[in-house]
């Protein structure tokens, strides 16, 4: 899951969304702002035969701008949703993001959610992101990162930065499986090609990346000569609206089942 702020300008281009209003974020009915938690699934496809990885649970506020307290609270809900949508078969396999704010301070609670879903847990994919030079403590960091790579979870880095050795002490931090990046706005081969050699710098190789926001056939050619294995977007694959994940599974004495979900299952 990504949780993007209301008022950045790059937002998803689908009109697959479902939307929850945004009023329980408040703790004071007065605070509440007529707002809205937005969801879509991006299917995230191999570039040269459209093979299947897995589907991005991608998050973003729409009339407001959350706190640090409330993306947080959107992250770790959007996990335990993720993990519901796996545990009733509506998906195969579910990525979300999660910031390295919202694991460092609610580690015991992502570890908790993951732990009720054993049967399913490593069908889900882990993409973390943040500032380096914000992290307080790198412990807990790893010891996500440790703790997902003992149940087999895939773990991702998200880079936001234009230039990706920007994000270098970050990478090493997570040493993660896989990179996602934003398409690059050039069509000229010659800067594709820059970019997939300064991921490799970052020590990320081209058969790692997820490209996302590929909106034309020339960004996906670019993307395939340049040797990048992976793409999201409308002109790999177009989003859908999450399942519905309130289905019991089919054998539900094989677990204890968690309490209902609220009436927004991002808050």
């Amino acid at each position: 899951m990504t949780v993007r702020r209301s008022q950045q300008p790059s937002l998803p281009m689908t009109a697959a969304v479902k939307r929850w209003s945004a009023s329980p974020l408040w703790r004071e009915r007065s605070q509440a702002v007529d707002g809205s938690v937005c969801a879509t699934m991006w299917p995230t496809r191999t570039l040269a035969d459209r093979e299947r990885w897995f589907d991005e649970l991608y998050v973003w506020t729409e009339g407001f701008q959350a706190s640090t307290t409330q993306r947080a609270r959107i992250q770790v809900a959007a996990l335990d949703h993720a993990l519901r949508m796996l545990d009733c078969e509506s998906a195969d396999s579910v990525g979300i993001t999660l910031s390295f704010g919202t694991a460092e301070r609610h580690l015991d609670a992502i570890v908790k959610r993951l732990q009720l879903y054993p049967l399913v847990v490593h069908r889900v994919v882990v993409i973390l992101r943040g500032a380096f030079d914000r992290v307080r403590s790198q412990y807990r960091i790893r010891a996500l990162v440790d703790y997902l790579r003992s149940g087999q979870i895939t773990v991702g880095y998200r880079i936001t930065s234009p230039r990706t050795t920007m994000e270098i002490r970050s990478v090493d931090l997570v040493r993660p499986d896989f990179a996602k990046v934003l398409a690059p706005a050039s069509d000229r081969e010659e800067f594709w090609r820059d970019f997939v050699s300064e991921a490799r710098v970052a020590g990320i190789a081209p058969q790692a990346l997820i490209v996302a926001g590929l909106e034309t056939e020339r960004q996906v050619e670019l993307a395939r000569q340049a040797g990048i294995r992976f793409g999201q977007g409308n002109a790999v694959r177009r989003s859908f609206e999450p399942p519905n994940t309130r289905a019991r599974r089919r054998d539900p004495g094989a677990r204890v089942t968690p309490s209902p979900l609220t009436r927004s299952p991002f808050v």
